[in-house]
């Protein structure tokens, strides 16, 4: 409630937290700290509803001050579709590709982190990014979505 300074979101994210530990119960080890496992699951629950929120307010903005071109009518069902088509395009990449966007936006993981993590060198992490979000946006464009809004929003 503190970061977020919504009730209703502040309970969605303490739901999303216990079923994320309840499906988790099996894999945690009685060596690690459950409470750092409920730190990290909680801070990622929160930077992503503060992300989602960004992106939807930079969509909002951006259609606003496009009216003029046509861009589209019903903003928050065309948000919800960027969004999907969105979320569709990171389930084409590439699975090693794909692991290395979702620790890097979702688990907002360094890419020296993510480099040790994954064994790979941390050029190997910008490249990949670079190709994820390459790939990301040509689907996108693919399906009728602005580049410039992919951009502002995403990036």
């Amino acid at each position: 409630m503190g970061y977020l300074k919504n009730k209703q979101e502040a309970e969605d994210i303490v739901q999303e937290v216990f079923l994320k530990i309840w499906k988790s119960r099996e894999e945690l080890l009685a060596g690690t700290s459950f409470e750092s496992f409920l730190f990290t699951i909680t801070r990622n629950a929160i930077l992503n509803t503060i992300r989602k929120e960004k992106y939807q307010q930079v969509y909002m903005n951006y259609v606003k001050l496009h009216l003029e071109k046509n861009v589209l009518l019903d903003e928050e069902l065309d948000f919800n579709e960027l969004e999907r088509a969105y979320k569709k395009s990171i389930d084409k990449l590439p699975p090693r590709r794909k692991e290395i966007f979702i620790l890097s936006r979702y688990r907002n993981f360094s890419n020296v982190e993510i480099a040790k993590k994954m064994d790979v060198s941390v050029k190997t992490v910008e490249n990949q990014m670079t190709s994820a979000l390459a790939d990301i946006r040509q689907n996108l464009l693919k399906l009728g979505f602005s580049g410039i809004i992919f951009f502002e929003i995403f990036l």
